[in-house]
């Protein structure tokens, strides 16, 4: 574990720094480097179940037979005719 957690100080470490000098002096370089920092600390601090790759992801999108399954009532429209 000491070495996630130095790994986990090291992106706070650099995104901190970046982001100072980003606020110093904004430029694209600076906000790039604080673009890489930020995504560095992203992947570190995700839990790790969800950095393992395609497979232990869950399916979001239902499938056809959820949908059929499980009708969404829909409120009834009211049309009114003159």
């Amino acid at each position: 574990m000491g070495k996630t957690k130095t790994r986990l100080e090291m992106a706070r470490l650099e995104y901190r720094e970046a982001l100072e000098a980003a606020r110093a002096r904004p430029t694209p370089e600076a906000w790039a480097r604080l673009l890489t920092a930020g995504k560095e600390l992203s992947a570190v601090t995700e839990p790790r179940s969800t950095r393992s790759g395609r497979r232990s992801r869950k399916n979001t999108v239902p499938t056809i037979q959820d949908l059929e399954d499980s009708p969404q009532q829909r409120p009834e429209m009211e049309l009114e005719m003159e």
